[in-house]
């Protein structure tokens, strides 16, 4: 049976992934973990945070050593109402010092929030898409495609289909679904100009957000981290461009 100390290593390790894939930065997981175990009285603590990956070593004021490891798996997303509550919870937690039982209820009632309803993101998809469409030079004639094709892109997102397990291979599939389907359907006069349609659609899966917390990480020197965020999304860019060009070059041979 684990001893107080250890349950509170590893609900702060809890926190600290719940935070981690949140879109939180490693400087802060690094510093919110550090913190909660200062807080119980624990010493030389130190934590050391990757993308896939979070290490915690503490002392007790027993002087016994704890050593625990947390690998960080699942879909990574940016969810910075989440970020904050967990924020909050830490300062709480710092100025509480509850059990770790109740720290878990806690910790639970925020993992279960309900995201936000399926009309609002088809709804942002279609006009983030659209407007894209349009501002590169596409027509009104092209939204209906655009249209269909950001919510087929939606529905993919919110399922997960391949996300959680493999994420270059779900926006390999994504791609490559969409741009096949936007040449079906300009072929038979849902459109006009393909390649405004997906250029609209593309913005959609682009990884901008990974690509700016990369940059982020990187000038707050985390550089294992950032290099780590940045060459993953490369391999997402590329995918993404693969999926695309396969389906045109395979549509345009069979349509």
């Amino acid at each position: 049976m684990m001893t107080h100390e250890e349950q509170l290593v590893d609900v702060s390790l809890d926190i600290g992934k719940a935070m981690l894939l949140a879109g939180g930065e490693v400087t802060r997981v690094e510093d919110t973990v550090s913190r909660l175990l200062h807080a119980y009285g624990m010493r030389g603590v130190g934590v050391f945070t990757i993308t896939s990956l979070i290490e915690v070593t503490a002392r007790t004021p027993d002087g016994d050593e704890i050593v625990r490891t947390r690998r960080i798996t699942g879909g990574y997303a940016t969810d910075l109402d989440r970020v904050e509550k967990l924020n909050a919870l830490s300062r709480d937690i710092c100025v509480e010092r509850p059990a770790p039982s109740v720290i878990k209820d806690r910790l639970s009632e925020i993992r279960g929030r309900k995201s936000e309803k399926a009309w609002i993101s088809y709804i942002g998809a279609v006009t983030a898409a659209g407007s894209f469409a349009v501002f590169f030079g596409g027509t009104l004639r092209d939204l209906p495609a655009t249209a269909l094709l950001a919510c087929l892109i939606t529905w993919m997102d919110r399922r997960g289909i391949y996300k959680r397990a493999n994420q270059l291979l779900f926006y390999f599939v994504c791609s490559m679904l969409t741009g096949f389907l936007g040449c079906l359907l300009v072929r038979f006069g849902v459109g006009v100009n393909l390649d405004k349609i997906l250029i609209g659609c593309i913005m959609l899966t682009i990884p901008g957000i990974p690509i700016t917390y990369a940059m982020r990480d990187m000038l707050l020197g985390e550089s294992i981290t950032g290099f780590l965020r940045f060459i993953e999304s490369l391999l997402i860019a590329a995918s993404i461009a693969g999926g695309f060009l396969l389906s045109t070059v395979v549509a345009g041979r069979i349509l």
